[in-house]
């Protein structure tokens, strides 16, 4: 098994059927034949230069990003996609770690470089939008004797400065072949892409289908839909498999589904957060075995998924949900104080058959020898060999599938002149999902929309706190350091200081909605939902319940105007009465 081989394989099925479709976007379906030659125009625009150094992919439209990758893949390039929603702060900083040789950009990744056209002297810019296609043969896209360059992923890093991984197409290649032949992914099958260029999660939802004859089934830039847009969109695109965080599945649950929907669906694949008993539970009780639900596991050190489960009866009672056995020539240890160990928490150690590429800055993190990557989760090894994640060793979390350094939250928090002291946390209220929590002690004058707009200057969204709690002290341990585990609530905080409840029925109907949202106990008709921790995804689903509560359609410009709960109201009674 090659590193090309993933050229080889889609090569073969655009020369079988080049009108079949390849990518389908909201604005249109492109075919094999026409992603085939978009592929072939980038890759001779890339070979202008001297075909060296590393590819920066900064583009909002996943099609550039897929064929650009296919084109460095082609021409032995070390390519680097990114989220384009970066602060000004780390787009300095991932240039100047990466020192790309080239970029590839559309219109809005050109915008968002637009200030740092300086580090970009001398670098070969390719606008994706303009690139002619090329002539495609299948002979050129096979066999080729090309370096495994690889692809580099920036993450989230505890000195607030961005962490790149380094990994390769052969990786990738094990993951894909495990994957296709593990739940018979093949010609014609619909996989959806619901994940941002900038995560390597994107690498799987787009080359699966490619490098099997299937098609990808893409969202959108900067959209994921929920609950029953969610279940809308799958049935229009008819997917067969999915891939998403868990935060996503579980907004499905709002969506009325029966054991009729979703007819095509057949695989559901849940990665980056920890799947609950419940979520399995009510998933079997709408389809039994019909439709496959399957936890992954794996560190993107180690590329993608290195340990799987595909999710039982005896799951939906677990008091932790394993993350399961490893894919085939995967090595799983847990360590305490250094030893393996089976039945005892440990540290869980992973090997690979392929050699990991490390970090791009030569730090040594986790990484052991050349094939080995301790991940800093915790975890168990049961004795029939199934692994179970326990949580971490240090202050990294998981939120929405993100992985979120607190440490580089609490960093950027600290550089505000109002703010004296910070502590980050991942928070769970009751029978929710986690949200990013920074709990401040400020100046007076210090507003929660000048804590919000200083956090997007410094973090890419998903490390942005979702909620500012003001405290007068941070509770520390008798050594000083923070205890997380004495935080307040934010329910209970907000509670306290609460004022301006809502004044009539509709108001008194989306402020419940909020609550319900938000897992607050109460709500101003002046709170500006973003500032009470509303981010896209809830924003999302608030949408969505609106025109299940109301029969309208609140439009996200409206929204945006006026996020509050008078605000929508107002909105929400205009939209009935147009409509009678």
């Amino acid at each position: 098994m090659s590193h090309t081989t993933i050229l080889d394989r889609w090569a073969d099925h655009v020369e079988r059927d080049g009108q079949a479709p390849a990518v389908a976007t909201p604005d249109r379906e492109w075919s094999r034949d026409e992603l085939a030659r978009y592929a072939c125009g980038l890759r001779a625009r890339l070979a202008e230069d001297d075909g060296r150094g590393p590819v920066l992919i900064a583009c909002a439209e996943p099609v550039p990003v897929i064929a650009a990758i296919l084109a460095c893949a082609a021409t032995g390039r070390t390519f680097a996609p990114v989220d384009i929603r970066q602060p000004e702060a780390r787009w300095a900083a991932l240039l100047e770690d990466l020192r790309p040789a080239a970029v590839v950009t559309d219109r809005a990744g050109g915008a968002a470089l637009s200030p740092h056209l300086g580090l970009l002297a001398g670098v070969r810019v390719v606008a994706a939008d303009a690139v002619e296609p090329g002539d495609w043969r299948a002979a050129d896209w096979r066999g080729l004797d090309v370096p495994d360059a690889g692809y580099v992923y920036f993450t989230s890093g505890t000195t607030g400065r961005p962490k790149g991984i380094k990994g390769s197409l052969q990786a990738v290649e094990h993951f894909l072949d495990w994957e296709s032949a593990e739940f018979g992914i093949t010609e014609g099958t619909r996989v959806s892409l619901l994940t941002s260029p900038g995560f390597d999660a994107f690498l799987r939802d787009a080359l699966v289908p490619l490098r099997c004859g299937g098609s990808v089934q893409a969202a959108g830039p900067g959209t994921v839909p929920v609950a029953a847009s969610f279940a809308e969109w799958l049935e229009k695109q008819r997917v067969e498999v999915v891939h998403c965080v868990p935060t996503v599945f579980r907004t499905l649950r709002a969506a009325g589904l029966t054991a009729d929907s979703l007819p095509e669906l057949r695989t559901v694949l849940l990665a980056g957060e920890p799947v609950r008993s419940a979520d399995v539970a009510w998933w079997r009780a709408l389809f039994g075995d019909d439709k496959a639900l399957v936890n992954l596991y794996g560190p993107s050190e180690t590329t993608m998924t290195k340990v799987f489960r595909r999710l039982g009866a005896e799951d939906a009672e677990a008091e932790t949900v394993p993350a399961g056995v490893p894919l085939p020539g995967v090595d799983i240890r847990v360590l305490a104080a250094g030893a393996p160990v089976t039945g005892t928490i440990g540290e869980i150690e992973i090997r690979t058959p392929f050699p990991l590429g490390g970090y791009l800055d030569g730090r040594a993190g986790g990484f052991t020898g050349t094939h080995g990557y301790r991940t800093g989760d915790l975890g168990r090894l049961r004795p029939d060999g199934v692994l179970e994640v326990l949580g971490r060793r240090d202050q990294q979390v998981k939120v929405n599938g993100v992985r979120v350094e607190l440490g580089e939250i609490e960093d950027t928090l600290r550089r505000h002149p109002g703010v004296r002291d910070v502590c980050a946390a991942a928070v769970a209220e009751a029978g929710a999902d986690p949200v990013l929590v920074a709990y401040v002690v400020t100046d007076d004058s210090v507003t929660d929309g000048e804590l919000r707009a200083h956090a997007e200057s410094g973090l890419v969204p998903g490390c942005r706190p979702a909620l500012h709690v003001r405290l007068a002290a941070i509770p520390r341990t008798l050594n000083g350091k923070a205890d997380r585990r004495a935080l307040p609530m934010p329910s209970a905080v907000r509670a306290a200081a609460t004022e301006d409840g809502p004044r009539n029925d509709t108001e008194a109907r989306i402020a419940g909605l909020w609550c319900e949202l938000l897992h607050l106990s109460a709500v101003g008709r002046h709170d500006d939902f973003t500032l009470l921790g509303g981010d896209s995804l809830t924003i999302a689903r608030l949408l969505d319940r609106l025109r299940s509560l109301f029969g309208v359609d609140v439009p996200l410009r409206t929204f945006v105007d006026d996020p509050t709960v008078s605000g929508l109201a107002a909105a929400v009674t205009s939209r009935s009465r147009s409509n009678r």
